[in-house]
């Protein structure tokens, strides 16, 4: 029985020599032996350093195993993880990816750590020149107080393992956490009161719910400064090489999910502030760009926290960039209808050729503008039919906007009998004229501009079939349409009293057969009062009553 013990101690100790001397071994013919002599030989079990040393080039032996060390440090406190499989066996590697020119370079963490890099001098490979001569500055800003500042103070009782890691270890691990949580808490403390402080001297209009905004924005931020101070004290740990890559990774995740949220918060703020802003506005198009404008930045927001998140799990962008373009090119094929239409909503939200509410012509389809969306714009037309009319359509056609009028012209003509005297239809004439200018929502002279030819048009134009056409070209001053109705309601019903007050009558479609007059017969003929006196008196009474009315107007 001890006779098999001792065999099977003489075979453990055959094989730690013969695994001694295999990482002894210096071996720099490819970019993963060049690695593995560095790493291997300094590992506490198989502490070589001298043999670590060879990977650095042209360098003296002492100052060469201090850079060789310290970028064994450097590799620990960004909790790179190691795996010999994912680096070139090949002598003649060539790195056609991260170099502008195909050379014989090795980065093993291109976006970890991308000035760390091989390169082959003659037929070795070597750490380059360039990484040697930045191990220094990287070494001082991942420890600024040394590697072993915590090491050399720990008694030889807290050495002992707990699960892979050493007591003193452990506590580190709580105390780091707990002063990370402190930091967080009176961080988000500090900042929230400073932005109250921006608030009150940049932000000159209130913004509701603005304070619970802003308290919403200092908490993610406040978790990422725990976060920079956790990874900043992580390293003195010296937690190793599998839970260092493992904490570090869950450190970096969290910073990007906090990032994410922190540009959210954001958002949210400027959307407030671009909401009461648009609500001041008479365009309602600024009201409706509100939530399109919002999910919009918050969908290139966590796009872009997505793709910062598969860069860190070792995704190459150029190769994430390539796809999401081919991608984009497959999707814009196959949607060509649906991104014109959003190049189409883009274009109206920039031209704003309308506004919600406006009365809109476009395509032989009118009505009002109920609703602008990312795809297609929603109109109602007078009959309350609902038309939904793609964004590239309104974008390309001409719009007739109604709404922008300055005035709503009403063209109408007046046909009076054959048989009206001159001198009354002059008198017609003019009062119908008087009867604009009292009109409250008519342009007239008193609100003539001069772009205007005339403000309205009433004159005799025109011997008919059956009448005398007076013409009658007037504008209301509104836009609404119901009030432009019942301007034509009032102004036409005075239209009509007038007429009935002088005598003037309304011709229609008619043919008159002259016969010889029985003397016990009397004249169907009309009988005209053209007594100035008389004429007069009816037309102030027609005024009157028509001012009576307009005050109830």
């Amino acid at each position: 029985m001890n006779r098999k013990n001792l065999i099977f101690q003489l075979l453990a100790i055959l094989l730690f020599w013969q695994v001694n001397l295999y990482a002894q071994e210096v071996n720099l013919s490819t970019p993963r032996a060049t690695i593995f002599t560095h790493i291997e030989n300094l590992k506490p079990n198989n502490y070589h350093p001298e043999i670590a040393a060879k990977v650095i080039y042209g360098l003296p032996v002492e100052e060469a195993q201090s850079k060789a060390i310290k970028l064994k440090y450097i590799f620990d406190g960004k909790g790179v993880f190691i795996d010999y499989n994912d680096f070139p066996s090949n002598e003649d590697y060539l790195d056609s990816i991260h170099s502008p020119i195909p050379a014989h370079v090795f980065k093993p963490f291109p976006y970890r750590l991308p000035n760390i890099y091989l390169e082959k001098y003659g037929k070795n490979w070597y750490y380059s020149k360039k990484t040697i001569a930045s191990i220094d500055y990287m070494y001082n800003e991942i420890y600024p107080f040394g590697a072993d500042l915590l090491v050399q103070y720990v008694p030889s009782y807290f050495k002992y393992k707990i699960l892979g890691l050493q007591l003193w270890q452990w506590l580190g691990l709580l105390l780091v956490i707990l002063i990370t949580y402190f930091l967080h808490i009176l961080f988000k403390k500090i900042l929230y009161q400073i932005l109250k402080v921006l608030k009150k001297r940049f932000l000159a209009f209130p913004v509701e719910n603005f304070d619970e905004k802003l308290k919403q924005f200092a908490h993610p931020l406040s978790y990422i400064f725990g976060i920079y101070v956790m990874m900043a004290m992580l390293p003195y740990l010296l937690l190793g090489q599998k839970v260092g890559n493992w904490m570090m990774a869950a450190l970096e995740f969290a910073l990007i999910v906090f990032w994410i949220f922190v540009f959210l918060k954001l958002i949210n703020i400027f959307i407030a502030i671009f909401k009461h802003r648009a609500k001041k506005t008479e365009n309602s198009l600024d009201d409706q760009l509100v939530p399109i404008l919002q999910n919009t930045l918050k969908s290139i927001v966590i796009i872009f926290g997505i793709f910062k998140f598969l860069i860190i799990m070792g995704a190459d962008p150029k190769a994430i960039l390539a796809g999401l373009s081919i991608g984009g090119l497959a999707l814009g094929l196959a949607a060509q209808d649906t991104v014109k239409n959003l190049i189409g909503s883009i274009m109206i939200f920039i031209d704003k050729p309308f506004k919600i509410g406006d009365w809109i012509s476009v395509n032989g389809i009118e009505g009002s503008v109920e609703e602008v969306g990312f795809r297609s714009s929603i109109i109602r037309a007078a009959d309350t039919s609902v038309f939904k009319i793609p964004n590239s359509l309104v974008s390309e056609a001409a719009v007739n906007n109604k709404g922008k009028r300055i005035y709503r012209r009403y063209t109408t003509t007046l046909g009076v009998r054959y048989d009206t005297p001159p001198e009354l239809i002059e008198i017609f004439v003019e009062g119908i004229k008087q009867l604009i200018e009292l009109h409250p929502t008519t342009r007239n002279y008193s609100k003539f501009t001069p772009y205007n030819s005339v403000p309205y048009n009433v004159e005799f134009i025109d011997y008919a079939d059956s009448s005398l056409n007076i013409l009658l070209n007037v504008y209301f001053v509104t836009h609404d349409y119901a009030e432009e109705m019942h301007g034509r309601h009032v102004l036409l019903l005075g239209i009509l009293e007038l007429a009935n007050s002088i005598g003037v009558q309304f011709a229609f479609p008619s043919q008159t057969l002259f016969m010889e007059m029985f003397p016990e017969k009397k004249s169907e003929m009309p009988t005209y009062n053209t007594n100035p006196k008389d004429v007069d008196m009816a037309m102030k009474a027609v005024f009157e009553k028509f001012k009576t009315k307009i005050t109830k107007y």
